[in-house]
């Protein structure tokens, strides 16, 4: 099997805005050949004032020790495309990108995106 280049493009971007970018995210401008953007989040809500740190460690909850699957092999499609013109862009707003997330202008050739999330609340007793 042969894996063959992506072909390269011109990107013109007059204004990118990005308010955040958080939790281990890619804002890339320009071609890449590989992103491996990865978290791993223990979110906690916990009812009441007191706060208590490293109360949680991640290996007290399986998720995190799960392994990631290597990706599938690419299928070999024959195609051909033949971009003479550029991608313009005149104006992109981001609000947000979060937790293993990417924001590209430009061409990717592998993306290889992992995030593990362990979401939980403790509440108080009720009388």
């Amino acid at each position: 099997m042969s894996i063959r280049p992506m072909i390269k493009r011109m990107v013109y971007t007059n204004d990118i805005e990005i308010q955040s970018l958080a939790i281990g995210s890619i804002a890339d401008i320009g071609d890449v050949y590989k992103a491996s953007p990865n978290s791993r989040v223990l979110a906690v809500q916990k009812e009441g004032p007191a706060f208590e740190e490293d109360v949680f460690q991640f290996d007290d909850f399986s998720i995190f020790s799960l392994k990631n699957p290597p990706p599938p092999l690419p299928l070999n499609v024959e195609t051909f495309t033949y971009q003479n013109n550029p991608i313009i862009i005149h104006n992109v707003r981001v609000v947000g990108v979060s937790t293993a997330g990417i924001f590209q202008t430009g061409g990717i050739d592998h993306i290889d995106a992992l995030s593990y999330t362990k979401h939980f609340r403790i509440l108080k007793d009720e009388p």
